[in-house]
C-alpha cells in the first residue's frame, strides 16, 4: 500500500444475474433477490427495494468519495465475437470496431453497450499469419446496462460492467486447454467454453438447482424446503439410510442426464468445472461426470462460503490484482469514453482538492475581515450613538436621584401613626400634603387614648406642633372623634426618628444637597395671599390625593 492509495476510491464487487444481485466489499458480503417484469427489467418496487437496501449496506457518508463497483453481469442477451483487425492506432481501431460491429451484430453500434479485449492466446497447431490484431468483442442492448447504472449510480456508487462468463473463466488454471465452465444458478445455468484460453460461445441453459430440487421432491415425497435441505446436506458416504441414499441418487442421476444432453448440444470438449451454490452437492461433479460420460473430467470450483460470495466475483478479484484493478473485459455505454481507462487511479483530482483547501485556509482570514467588515461598520456606528446619548443618560439619572432624595415620607409618617395608635384605634381619614401638613380624623374609646396618642406623636421627632384641635363624642358615648393636626419635621430630625443617621454619612453628588440642604417648608396660605413655591418648585396639580385608609 503506498501512502496516497487512501485516496483511491474502495472497489466493490458486484454480480447481477437473473433472479439475485451478490454484493462483496472488504467488510462483507450481501444477496438480494430480484424481481423481473415479462421483458427481463427489474420491476420498479424492486428498483426502490434494491436502492435502499444497498445503501443500507455500503454506508456510504456523503464527504467520502464514490466508490467503484466492478460488475459482472449474466450473459442472457450478451453476444461474443472474436474478431480479427489489422493493427492500427487506438481512434482508428475504435473506428474499425465500430464498422466490424455493425455488420457482425444485428443492432448498430449506437443501440449497443460493447467493449473488447485483446486476444493473445493462440491454439499451437495455428500457422503463422500476417500480423493483425485478435480482439474479443461482447455486446449487450445498451438499455439493460442503463438500468444497472442508473440503480448504481443512484446508490453513490461509480458502476464498471464486465461479463460474468469472462470473470469466471480467469479461475481456472492456464494450462487447462480446451474446457468449458458451467455455473449453475437458481433456475437457469451459464456455459462458456474456451480453446486454448480463447473464449468461444456463451450460452444459456433453462436448468438450475430448483429443477434438482423438484426432483427429490418428486422422487422422496418431500416438500420443496425438505428437497432443499436434503439436497444441500446430503453425503452418500455417511447416510444412515441405505435406501433413502439410493433413491436420492437415483432421482440426482436422472435430473442429471437432462442437463448432459444439453451440454452435448452445445459443447464436446474434454473437461468441464461447474461452480454455483448447487455444486456444492457432495459427489455432483462425479455424477455429472458420469452423465455425460466419453471420458469428460469434471471438476468443481471451490469457493469460500457466505454472503455475497461467488464465482464471477472472485474471479473480478483475481482479475483486478493481476492487471492493476483492471476486469477482463469493460462495457461501455458512451462511445465517447471508450478509450479512456476506466481504471486509472484520481489521485490528481485529489491533489487538486488539497491544494485548493490549502489556498483556502491561507486565505480565510483575509476573506473573514472582508466579510466581517459592514457588521463591524454597523456595531461601530451603534457605539458611537450610544456614547452620544451618555451626557443625556447622566442628566436623566441625576434628576432621578434627586426625586428619591426628596421625595415625600409618606410610608414613614403612616408608620410612626401606626405605631402610636393605642388598641381600638379606627382611623377614619388622613391627609398629608408633601409640604409637611398633616392631618388624621380618628375613632378612640375616650379622651386618655387621645391624649396618649396626641403625646406620642409630639415625642417623635418626626412631627412639630402636634395639635388636637377637635374632640367630639359620639351619640352613644361609646367613642370619641378626634381630629389632630401636625408639621413634619426638617430632614435629619426624621431622620434620626427612623434610625437612618446612626452616624448620618453626607452622599455625594446632587443627591448631597438635597439631603443636607432640604428645601425650607412653606408657611401656611392664608386666605389673602397665595402660597410661595418653595425648592425646587412644585406643580400643586402634581400633589397626591389624600390617602383614605380601608
Amino acid at each position: 500500500m503506498t501512502p496516497l492509495d487512501f485516496l483511491n476510491p474502495p472497489l466493490i464487487f458486484l454480480e447481477i444475474g437473473h433472479s439475485s444481485l451478490k454484493a462483496l466489499t472488504r467488510d462483507g458480503g450481501l444477496e438480494l433477490p430480484l424481481d423481473r417484469a415479462e421483458d427481463g427489467r427489474l420491476t420498479t418496487a424492486c428498483r426502490q427495494q434494491l436502492a435502499d437496501d444497498l445503501r443500507r449496506f455500503l454506508q456510504r457518508k456523503s464527504w467520502q468519495p464514490r466508490p467503484r463497483a466492478l460488475c459482472a453481469i449474466g450473459a442472457r442477451g450478451v453476444s461474443l465475437r472474436c474478431l480479427s483487425l489489422p493493427p492500427s492506432g487506438r481512434e482508428e481501431l475504435q473506428r474499425l470496431l465500430a464498422l466490424q460491429i455493425e455488420s457482425e451484430f444485428p443492432l448498430p453500434p449506437e443501440d449497443l453497450a460493447w467493449g473488447y479485449c485483446p486476444l493473445d492466446s493462440k491454439p499451437p497447431s495455428q500457422t503463422p499469419v500476417p500480423p493483425a490484431q485478435a480482439l474479443l468483442v461482447a455486446a449487450v442492448k445498451r438499455e439493460v446496462l442503463e438500468d444497472y447504472s442508473q440503480l448504481l449510480v443512484g446508490c453513490g456508487l461509480q458502476p464498471v460492467f464486465t461479463l460474468g462468463a469472462l470473470a469466471r473463466q480467469s479461475l481456472c488454471p492456464a494450462s487447462a486447454g480446451s474446457y468449458a465452465v458451467l455455473d449453475i444458478g437458481r433456475r437457469d445455468s451459464e456455459l462458456i467454453t474456451c480453446e486454448h484460453g480463447v473464449p468461444g460461445n456463451v450460452r444459456v441453459f433453462p436448468w438450475g438447482g430448483e429443477d434438482l430440487t423438484r426432483a427429490i421432491a418428486s422422487r422422496l415425497g418431500l416438500g420443496r424446503d425438505e428437497a432443499e435441505d436434503l439436497k444441500l446436506r446430503f453425503d452418500p458416504l455417511s447416510a444412515a439410510d441405505g435406501a433413502a441414499a439410493r433413491k436420492l441418487e437415483t432421482a440426482i442421476q436422472a435430473e442429471l442426464q437432462g442437463l448432459a444432453l444439453r451440454l452435448r448440444a452445445s459443447w464436446s470438449g474434454p473437461r468441464l468445472f461447474v461452480c454455483g451454490k448447487t455444486s456444492r452437492l457432495r459427489g455432483f461433479a462425479a455424477w455429472l461426470a458420469r452423465a455425460l460420460g466419453a471420458g469428460v473430467e469434471c471438476q468443481r470450483i471451490a469457493l469460500t462460503p457466505g454472503d455475497g460470495c461467488s464465482a464471477a466475483i472472485l474471479g473480478l478479484q483475481q482479475s483486478c490484482e493481476r492487471n492493476g484493478g483492471h476486469p477482463p473485459l469493460v462495457l461501455q455505454l458512451r462511445k465517447e469514453k471508450a478509450t479512456e481507462p476506466l481504471t486509472q487511479p484520481m489521485r490528481w483530482k485529489w491533489v487538486a482538492l488539497a491544494a485548493s483547501l490549502l489556498l483556502a485556509s491561507l486565505a480565510l482570514p483575509y476573506l473573514e475581515a472582508l466579510a466581517r467588515q459592514p457588521g463591524l461598520a454597523r456595531e461601530l456606528a451603534a457605539a458611537r450613538s450610544a456614547r452620544d446619548r451618555l451626557s443625556v443618560i447622566d442628566r436623566e439619572l441625576s434628576f432621578f436621584d434627586y426625586l428619591k432624595a426628596n421625595q415625600p415620607p409618606y410610608l414613614d409618617a403612616m408608620a410612626i401613626i401606626a405605631n402610636a395608635a393605642p388598641p381600638g384605634t379606627r382611623l377614619e381619614s388622613l391627609t398629608m400634603s408633601r409640604r409637611g401638613d398633616l392631618s388624621l380624623r380618628a375613632a378612640l374609646r375616650d379622651s386618655q387614648q387621645v391624649v396618649e396618642l396626641r403625646s406620642k406623636l409630639a415625642a417623635s421627632p418626626f412631627f412639630s406642633s402636634v395639635v388636637a384641635e377637635e374632640q367630639t363624642p359620639t351619640p352613644d358615648r361609646q367613642k370619641v372623634i378626634v381630629r389632630i393636626s401636625a408639621q413634619w419635621n426638617p430632614l435629619p430630625a426624621r431622620a434620626a426618628a427612623a434610625g437612618e443617621l446612626a452616624p448620618l454619612t453626607p452622599p455625594t453628588g446632587p443627591a448631597t444637597n438635597a439631603m443636607t440642604n432640604p428645601p425650607p417648608v412653606a408657611p401656611r396660605p392664608s386666605a389673602s395671599a397665595p402660597p410661595q413655591p418653595s425648592a425646587p418648585p412644585a406643580n400643586p396639580a402634581h400633589e397626591p390625593p389624600a390617602q383614605q385608609p380601608h
